[in-house]
């Protein structure tokens, strides 16, 4: 009888098996990479981080446009949370809330094809232009905020909340000035992450969307959060929605003769409470402060 060798045999169907599910990884990579290459990514790993940032930056600058609409949308929708309406309305404030919508939300959206590989690739001139586009557009839209930043909401820490956004500003345009300088010593990386950095400070906007949706309801529930406001934005609010002025619930704001003391400043309840529209504007100014704070690198 022949003695059996000590070699262990290949089963045939494990080996099948083994070559189709190699075969179905490389497909699925195979299909991946023609995406990201599309795109102009050499790397994988770019291109879900390019999916996550710059599409949440597309996303809502686009879905941000509608505030355009000054007079309607950007009035009743929840850009402006209710009261500030006050400020808005009329005179320079409103100038440079229009100016700094209209330059910062196409900002972003540019911005967003500054960082498409394939279009700096193969369309240098047009990535040229459109970079100091963007550029200009957030020098503009720096400004802009800068006049705004007075009365932009910020509930009782408005000096606070000025100060990280007057820092946001002074941050953003110096990233920017050295992504220029560095671009026109032909420093391309250098270039490339000061822009970077500039379009992260720039987007701090709508993490801190998220922070104060998450915030407001959590102090309004604490039940110990007030905002300031006069006696006349008060007025100015509830005579915009057509309600009598609330006499039961601020009875500072009257003077003798039964008149409004325009000028007196009252503490405001941060609740969500819909019924009571200053109230409901007071949770989402008074965490502002924390949201801004959280831009600073």
């Amino acid at each position: 009888m022949a003695k059996t060798e000590g070699t262990s045999a290949v089963d045939p169907s494990t080996d099948a098996s083994s070559e189709k599910r190699d075969g179905a990884v490389s497909g699925h990579a195979a299909r991946y990479a023609k995406v990201y290459n599309f795109f102009g990514f050499g790397h994988a790993y770019n291109f879900p981080l390019w999916v996550i940032f710059a599409g949440g930056m597309l996303g809502f600058c686009l879905s941000r446009l509608s505030d355009l609409d000054y007079d309607h949308t950007f009035k009743n929708g929840f850009a402006l949370v209710p009261g500030y309406w006050y400020y808005f309305h009329h005179g320079h404030f409103r100038v440079a809330m229009i100016m700094h919508l209209a330059t910062a939300l196409p900002a972003g959206i540019l911005t967003v094809l500054q960082f498409t590989p394939v279009i700096r690739k193969k369309f240098i001139t047009f990535h040229r232009i459109n970079g100091y586009t963007v550029l200009l557009l957030f020098l503009l839209s720096n400004g802009a905020a800068c006049v705004v930043l007075p009365h932009k909401q910020g509930g009782g820490a408005r000096s606070a909340t000025q100060t990280a956004e007057a820092f946001l500003v002074v941050i953003t345009t110096f990233s920017m000035t050295m992504a220029w300088w560095n671009i026109r010593r032909k420093q391309i990386d250098q270039h490339r992450a000061w822009m970077l950095r500039t379009m992260f400070y720039m987007g701090t906007i709508v993490t801190s969307r998220v922070i104060n949706f998450i915030s407001a309801p959590i102090i309004s529930r604490m039940d110990n959060y007030y905002a300031v406001w006069s006696c006349d934005e008060l007025d100015f609010l509830y005579k915009n929605l057509g309600m009598p002025f609330p006499e039961a619930e601020y009875p500072q704001c009257l003077l003798p003769d039964g008149s409004l003391d325009l000028g007196f400043r009252v503490a405001v309840e941060a609740t969500q409470l819909l019924t009571k529209p200053e109230q409901f504007g007071s949770s989402h100014t008074s965490p502002f402060g924390a949201n801004v704070s959280s831009k600073k690198p």
